[in-house]
Parts: structure tokens; sequence; C-alpha cells
């Protein structure tokens, strides 16, 4: 398939996922470091995925019947639950939950 027809084709979903997205609460965490593989953001953001994967025993929260990643073409999103595919197949390192609660104790109120 062409890009443009698959840009095409995937534009409806697309929108689909970011209507829903928009309606979700999310919680904004201030890491004041810059980006990268070695960073704290990249530290959470590696662990926050590894955990909420459905790669791993037991599954913490099945996606829905109807969630839209379950009509993905790319097979780790389907089973993973997660419409990232970086890091959905790693195992999460326990102590970065330390490290996530003192960030959101660090934020403002």
């Amino acid at each position: 398939m062409e890009r443009e027809a698959l840009a095409a084709a995937e534009e409806p979903i697309e929108a689909a996922v970011s209507v829903y997205l928009g309606q979700l609460p999310f919680l904004w965490l201030p890491i004041e470091d810059e980006p990268g593989p070695d960073s704290l953001r990249g530290f959470i953001e590696r662990n926050v995925i590894a955990l909420a994967s459905g790669l791993h025993e037991p599954v913490i929260d099945s996606p829905s019947s109807s969630w839209l990643g379950l009509n993905s073409g790319r097979d780790k999103v389907r089973r993973s639950g997660l419409w990232n595919q970086r890091h959905v197949e790693e195992d999460y390192v326990p102590d970065f939950l330390d490290v996530l609660e003192a960030a959101v104790e660090r934020m403002p109120l």
C-alpha cells in the first residue's frame, strides 16, 4: 500500500484515538533533565511502559474488547495493550516506583 493510501486509511483511527486521549486525565511530572536514554525521564518512561505492558504475566489491566489497538497491524500493540511498542517486552525495575513517587511528591500543589 502506498504511503499516502496508508495514511488515509489510518486517519479515522488516529482521529478516534485523539478524541479518546483528549478525554483522559493526565498527570504531568516536571522532570528537569535533558531527554535521552540515561535521563530520569527516560528511566521513568521505560519502566512505566514495561510495568503497564500486557506482554507479562500476570496482565495487570487488559484492554477492553473495544480498544482500537486490537485492530492494529502491529503485533506488539495488540498483545501489549499499549500503542507504544518500545519497552513493552522489558521488565520494569521495582525501584523505579520509589523514583516515580519522589517525582510526584516534588510536584507543586
